[in-house]
């Protein structure tokens, strides 16, 4: 039977270490390796994605007709209060309407995602995490238990 040494959960990944196998689950799969196996271990910023993302959103066309279509309902609705109240509150809640609409129209700014990198002779394997969140200490504590757990395993079997 296997002796836990660790165990990591978050709501994007989880990773259990035993005395001779290491498990990860993502959202979208489910790894086990072997110690032997692996080389090394560590994290990673990955930051070649974060820069993509962030150009595409620099390039990403502002919705900026909307926002001079909302204000020009806005002002047409105020220059006719003095007419009529009723009209004039539709186009005024119409042209509002729209600049809200336009303002959700844009694209969420990137995230900096890191990443566990297991290293298993000649290739790396990551797995993606969300680095804002409350768990970085504790996978970088897990981490540690890995590399020493290697070591211990390594210096055994040889």
């Amino acid at each position: 039977m296997e002796n836990v040494v660790s165990n990591f959960e978050s709501p994007e990944i989880s990773i259990k270490l035993t005395d001779e196998k290491l498990y990860i689950k993502t959202l979208s799969s489910s790894e086990t390796f072997a110690l032997r196996s692996i080389n090394g271990i560590g994290i990673v910023d990955l930051i070649e994605k974060y820069n993509l993302e962030l150009a595409a959103q620099k390039n990403a066309k502002k919705p900026t007709g909307l926002y001079i279509l909302g204000g020009l309902l806005m002002l047409a609705g105020i220059g006719n209060l003095a007419v009529s109240i009723g009209p004039a509150l539709i186009f005024i809640l119409l042209g509002g309407g729209v600049i809200y609409w336009a303002s959700t129209q844009q694209a969420p700014d990137p995230i900096l995602n890191s990443a566990v990198r297991i290293m298993i002779s000649g290739m790396n394997r990551d797995f993606e995490f969300d680095k804002s969140g409350p768990y970085l200490n504790q996978i970088a504590e897990l981490v540690v238990k890995v590399e020493e757990t290697l070591t211990a395993y390594h210096k055994n079997n040889k």
